[in-house]
């Protein structure tokens, strides 16, 4: 269960975005949420062109200052009132504190990457997907209410994918519809009896469907996937996080990932 949600906020929109979708998740498994507002930048912090010119640096000073603060005023609105949230805020929070924090969280939530021009968010999304070694909740714009009654997974037989099926058991066992979806392979060779067994023991009763992409690229894959995701009414997309070595494909760069990422229109979890 979800007792322990931490999200991630970098200030702007998606600083109440992320956490309407905490309270979402909370509220629905009674847990809490620790809210954290974090940045990679810090007001004092300098480039070179702040340097040759002071008033951009106030500037900047003061565009941090308010994303921290408008993080704290969604935490105040939309969070505060569950039972045990905390909030984590200011300047003082590194990346290091972060992923340890996220270490310790049933589950991490953050934000899309380049929803808000201004934020950094893939880097952070980075660190969370694949330091956190734990499941990562994407925030697409609208985050919906209420349960989340269907939920498609997709499923290669990849120990990604078994992880991202495992941490979403939660959300499985609540949804009235659980579509397993299979691409390009037999379900037979993918070990999916097996699923099907072990989601079963937990009453969860899936449906397998397939889908053949031919030869095509990651993105289009990632496009196929997002439509599906659309027709099927879906509530919740659940699948593994691929890249390779430190992610060089995974910030809009290509692949299959980063073009669900980039546009899924329900809340995706992930897990590497």
């Amino acid at each position: 269960m979800y007792r322990s949600i931490l999200a991630i906020s970098e200030g702007g929109p998606e600083a109440a975005i992320s956490f309407r979708l905490a309270h979402r998740i909370a509220s629905m498994f009674g847990g809490t949420v620790d809210a954290v507002h974090f940045s990679e930048t810090h007001p004092g912090d300098a480039d070179i062109a702040a340097q040759a010119m002071p008033f951009l640096k106030r500037v900047t000073d003061d565009r941090l200052k308010s994303r921290a603060l408008e993080s704290e005023r969604a935490y105040k609105e939309l969070l505060a009132s569950l039972p045990g949230a905390t909030f984590t805020g200011g300047h003082a929070v590194t990346r290091d504190q972060l992923v340890r924090m996220g270490r310790f969280a049933n589950l991490v939530l953050v934000g899309r990457p380049s929803l808000d021009a201004e934020n950094i968010a893939p880097e952070t999304v980075k660190a969370a997907i694949y330091d956190c070694a734990g499941p990562v909740v994407v925030a697409p714009p609208n985050v919906g209410e209420g349960g989340f009654s269907s939920v498609v997974v997709a499923w290669n037989g990849s120990a990604q994918a078994a992880r991202a099926a495992g941490f979403a058991l939660p959300f499985l066992a609540h949804a009235a519809k659980v579509t397993i979806l299979v691409a390009d392979a037999s379900p037979g060779d993918l070990g999916m009896p097996f699923l099907l067994r072990t989601l079963g023991r937990h009453g969860v009763n899936a449906t397998v469907e397939t889908m053949d992409h031919g030869d095509i690229t990651g993105r289009a894959r990632g496009r196929a996937l997002l439509e599906y995701t659309r027709d099927k009414g879906a509530d919740l997309l659940v699948m593994g996080a691929y890249g390779h070595g430190g992610l060089t494909n995974f910030l809009g760069l290509g692949g299959a990932t980063a073009k669900v990422i980039a546009a899924c229109p329900v809340p995706l979890l992930l897990a590497h």
